[in-house]
């Protein structure tokens, strides 16, 4: 039976990251918005959108959150349990770190999605 990706693991210039359920990819690429007219619709435009990663760590001794902050200009590995991976190059940390009860949420952007 096929595996569906269920877990995923996020590494910041081969340093993994101890991510929490729930983190996401964004690849990137064109994205598409509808036109509409009092015709109806016109058809759609399009613009390029950035490859964007979210995720929540847990707080633990070794994690800085000055450094994750720092992160710009590197490289960023979101891997699935079913052996899929996407590398983020040129890849920065998009917002500061945001710690809330023990979990530290995390956006990151990059310039390129590559899948393989």
């Amino acid at each position: 039976m096929t595996q569906v990706a269920g877990k995923v693991f996020i590494t910041i210039n081969g340093q993994r990251l101890r991510s929490k359920e729930g983190a996401s990819l964004e690849t990137g690429g064109v994205e598409r918005e509808a036109v509409i007219s009092d015709s109806g619709v016109d058809g759609f435009m399009e613009k390029e959108t950035a490859p964007k990663v979210d995720c929540k760590i847990s707080l633990t001794n070794e994690i800085k959150l000055k450094d994750l902050q720092a992160f710009k200009d590197g490289t960023l590995i979101f891997e699935t349990d079913t052996g899929r991976i996407y590398t983020l190059t040129s890849a920065w940390c998009a917002k500061p770190p945001k710690l809330e009860k023990g979990e530290v949420s995390l956006e990151f952007g990059a310039t390129e999605c590559l899948e393989g």
